[in-house]
């Protein structure tokens, strides 16, 4: 299926929408930033009674943050690794993919790998983030380095799944994991035992954005799903596309989803 335009949603959808669903790295942000209209836009659709809950790749020490700082209601880190909260009394709650013993075996494994990784491509060294993280291993394509070359990227996966482990790629960074936890499944888990949403409904009221291959499970999953206009660099890694497409990149595209559905609520 071919993405549309956004302008092309259908309003009677559009207008059941409950919460928004949302990827931070060149989706929520803009080249490594939060800008002042993303925070604002998230700000407007609390205030219009929308749930804000961010899907992300980046590590689990990365939520506390995102959840206190920027406000949302939930945080799920590393690709479905982990997932926070507060409850009603503001206190941090948190799920995991694994109980603790678990993900210290697995992440002896994962810096195992690191070194094979290193030996085979040199410049490709785990991200920045690397220590902030409990349940994957991210390599960094183009974070901190120019963006590798999609053959080497190809190449890279490969080698990952070669040696047994799951690998998923966004915009910036190559992901290992010992165990197949995914956006998707962590999302339908909050949903469900966090707020009380079922997977069924989720279907029909919840929006996601995102921009890369990290996202397809949920562009897959969820058929109200929206991709800021910076996506159409990676189609062709991975065939799950969204439904719709912004005019605008990275963080502006996210103002655009947002204001086009508060622009329901107004009318």
């Amino acid at each position: 299926m071919s993405m549309q335009a956004l302008s092309s949603w259908p309003a009677e959808q559009r207008r059941q929408v409950r919460g928004i669903l949302t990827d931070i790295d060149d989706t929520f942000s803009s080249h490594g930033k939060l800008t002042v209209a993303a925070l604002a836009a998230l700000e407007r659709a609390k205030n219009a009674g929308l749930r804000r809950i961010a899907v992300t790749g980046r590590p689990t020490y990365w939520t506390l943050p995102l959840l206190r700082l920027c406000d949302f209601d939930a945080v799920i880190a590393e690709n479905g690794a982990s997932a926070f909260w507060l409850d009603k009394d503001g206190r941090q709650q948190a799920m995991y993919y694994a109980d603790a013993q678990t993900r210290l075996q697995h992440r002896q494994r994962l810096l195992d790998f690191a070194d094979i990784m290193r030996q085979h491509f040199p410049d490709v060294l785990p991200a920045a983030d690397a220590a902030q993280r409990i349940g994957d291993l991210a390599f960094d394509i183009a974070e901190n380095i120019p963006a590798i070359p999609l053959t080497q990227l190809n190449e890279v996966v490969a080698l990952i799944r070669e040696h047994g482990f799951h690998a998923t790629t966004s915009s910036i960074h190559a992901h290992a994991s010992v165990a197949p936890f995914s956006k998707q499944s962590m999302s339908q888990r909050v949903l469900h035992e966090v707020f009380g949403v079922s997977d069924e409904a989720a279907k029909k009221t919840y929006v996601f954005i995102g921009d890369s291959a990290n996202d397809a499970s949920m562009f897959a999953h969820y058929p109200l799903s929206v991709g800021v206009a910076n996506i159409r660099n990676y189609l062709d890694r991975f065939e799950a596309h969204p439904a719709y497409v912004c005019r605008a990149e990275y963080g502006a595209g996210f103002v655009e989803l947002v204001d086009f559905l508060l622009k329901d609520k107004n009318e």
